[in-house]
């Protein structure tokens, strides 16, 4: 976050009981690492936003945790979330390349700050 001081940029974090076991008290423990003033932090106590971007990444019964999602500036989420301008996963059944890498994701989210649209 320090390397895109951009008010443009906005970080959207859901927790939720991926494993069964978090509880929102572990959400507040949590957050302490992500103290920027663009990050706003929910919690679910459900698997439905996880199962909503299935489609939007092409998952089958998967369900879209660990997952990063980049939205251009002015993407609107309508009824359904909408297919992400990039992504990165942790350990899902997607490409390879589409692998958690902080140095590749970093390099995306430039990319979206400095498109002409914002």
């Amino acid at each position: 976050m320090k390397q895109y001081p951009d008010d443009h940029l906005a970080v959207y974090v859901v927790w939720g009981p991926m494993l069964g076991e978090e509880t929102v008290a572990d959400v507040k423990e949590a957050t302490r690492h992500l103290p920027d003033p663009r990050v706003a932090n929910f919690w679910t106590p459900t698997h439905t936003l996880a199962t909503a971007l299935e489609p939007a990444l092409g998952l089958h019964d998967t369900l879209a945790w660990d997952t990063f999602l980049l939205f251009a500036p002015g993407t609107r989420w309508e009824t359904a979330p909408p297919v992400p301008a990039y992504y990165m996963h942790v350990g899902k059944p997607l490409p390879a390349e589409r692998r958690l890498n902080g140095e590749k994701l970093a390099e995306q989210v430039h990319k979206l700050l400095a498109a002409p649209t914002h």
